[in-house]
């Protein structure tokens, strides 16, 4: 898995934990993408013929809606907001 998802996932988990959504399927919808898009994301593993990843829109769309600094995401910085 690519350092990007796996840092996605992470945020959205922490953005779960911290309460600021309540379920992660409304960090779906910001991104547009189906709940099923995103298991297939989560378990790439599963699919050998076929990678599945977060797009570069939709990790956009995330970080400007949730303040997100996309340095953590990519694995440039530690700080998961922006300042």
């Amino acid at each position: 898995m690519l350092e990007s998802d796996k840092n996605m996932l992470k945020a959205i988990d922490f953005l779960k934990e911290s309460g600021d959504i309540h379920f992660k399927l409304e960090a779906y919808e910001v991104m547009k993408i189906s709940k099923q898009n995103a298991w297939k994301i989560k378990n790439t593993d599963k699919f050998p013929k076929q990678a599945y990843h977060f797009t570069a829109e939709q990790i956009s769309l995330f970080c400007k809606h949730f303040n997100i600094n996309a340095n953590y995401i990519f694995g440039f910085e530690s700080n998961l907001y922006r300042k």
